[in-house]
């Protein structure tokens, strides 16, 4: 059950592949930050529903360059990859900090691409929010499966860009950002940054392989 759940809180969750073929997908591309953290939510809501209708028969990879810069607009993917490394994110160096941003930006996108490609309009469905506080709001989700299951989702968001971003998603209570810096915490008490980095890698292919398109 954990497992599962931490699927969809990666997949909510929480984010490369060949940039130049986002600019011919179809899919919106927007990239300045949401007004509002409720236009943030619907805006990635909205994003996997058009995409997963418009692309939802085609390879992973193009879902997953149509959803990058929804996902890369509406997270703040840099800043929750730090967090969840917080501890030795300072004795990084430039280098190793961009090549960890990168393979967790692929995972992060990569997840929304394999897991949604079956999304449809009506289930996902917007809650209430709390009030923007100290910098901080919180919006309210819930996804409703093919069988009926109903998982509550909880986005937290903070300012950011100029507008507001995702920092770590609660799915059914379950926090993705606590499940990632527990794996990571536990891969760096035995190995290096590097050990992390082919992990974070590894379950992006592993999220490919396990593609489940709409028609196909």
């Amino acid at each position: 059950m954990i497992q599962k759940i931490a699927l969809l809180a990666l997949a909510a969750a929480a984010l490369v592949a060949a940039p130049g073929r986002a600019q011919e997908s179809a899919a919106p591309t927007e990239t300045a930050a949401a007004p509002t953290p409720e236009a943030a939510v619907e805006r990635l809501l909205d994003g996997l529903v058009e995409v997963a209708a418009e692309h939802g028969d085609e390879p992973v990879e193009v879902r997953y360059d149509a959803l990058l810069p929804i996902v890369t607009s509406t997270h703040d993917l840099p800043y929750i990859a730090e967090l969840t490394i917080r501890r030795e994110w300072r004795e990084l160096t430039d280098a190793q900090r961009e090549r960890f941003v990168d393979a967790f930006v692929r995972l992060s996108v990569m997840t929304y691409a394999s897991r949604f490609g079956a999304l449809e309009r009506g289930m996902f469905e917007l809650g209430d929010s709390e009030p923007p506080a100290d910098g901080r709001a919180v919006v309210r989700a819930t996804l409703t499966t093919r069988d009926g299951d109903e998982i509550p989702f909880e986005y937290v968001l903070h300012e950011a860009d100029g507008g507001w971003k995702i920092v770590n998603i609660l799915a059914d209570n379950v926090s993705d950002l606590a499940l990632k810096r527990a794996e990571y915490r536990r891969l760096l008490a035995g190995g290096t940054i590097d050990d992390v980095i082919a992990e974070l890698e590894r379950q992006a292919d592993e999220a490919a392989a396990a593609d489940q398109p709409t028609k196909r």
